[in-house]
């Protein structure tokens, strides 16, 4: 979930940007815009870099097709 919301959060922070470029295109710059898409992309950037790095890697992926072709991995055990 924290994933998903990193991702939010980069992306509202992208899109602030873009209307802040498109503002100060215009004139009509409001710093705001800046300093909060700035602030959420990097905050998403944030979440989403520390929960990438705590998701476990999936090891069993092809468990089943090891272990009708014999070959065993150190997680899997024995085969059967």
């Amino acid at each position: 979930m924290l994933f998903r919301l990193g991702s939010a959060f980069i992306l509202i922070g992208l899109i602030a940007l873009v209307v802040f470029a498109l503002t100060l295109s215009a004139g009509a710059a409001d710093l705001r815009a800046l300093l909060v898409g700035a602030g959420l992309a990097i905050l998403g950037l944030l979440i989403h870099r520390r929960v990438r790095q705590a998701r476990p890697q999936a090891a069993g992926r092809f468990r089943t097709v090891r272990r009708i072709l014999g070959e065993s991995s150190p997680d899997d055990g024995p085969p059967e």
